[in-house]
């Protein structure tokens, strides 16, 4: 039997715990913005560098989880995923630049709860 996807926001049929997927860009991002240690900020780096953002039905393998992709969700999933694969280009580019990944984080975050982007 498949487990349900856990989490989900009520305003968007998606899992908050989606936001684990692209922990290493909030880590890496947050390095930056608190001004940590170069190494520190050089470890960070080196992990999103390293790591694969896996898509939303990557996350919740379709094997395992019921209902992963819903009509209700459909939509969100799917700029989820545009995000994801913008994010995964700039990786593979070694593109780590603050401007260019934070507004791309928020856009993320916003997607998933169904709030507006805040301006940071």
């Amino acid at each position: 039997m498949k487990k349900p996807v856990p989490n989900l926001s009520p305003a968007t049929g998606v899992s908050h715990d989606y936001r684990i997927a692209f922990g290493n860009l909030s880590n890496y991002l947050e390095r930056i913005r608190d001004n940590d240690p170069p190494r520190t900020r050089h470890l960070a780096k080196r992990a999103f560098l390293h790591r694969a953002i896996p898509r939303y039905e990557e996350y919740f393998d379709p094997e395992t989880y019921s209902d992963v992709i819903t009509d209700a969700n459909r939509e969100t999933v799917a700029s989820i995923n545009t995000v994801v694969s913008t994010l995964n280009e700039l990786r593979h580019a070694d593109i780590v630049d603050y401007d260019r990944l934070h507004p791309l984080e928020q856009e993320l975050l916003s997607l998933i709860s169904g709030r507006p982007r805040t301006a940071t």
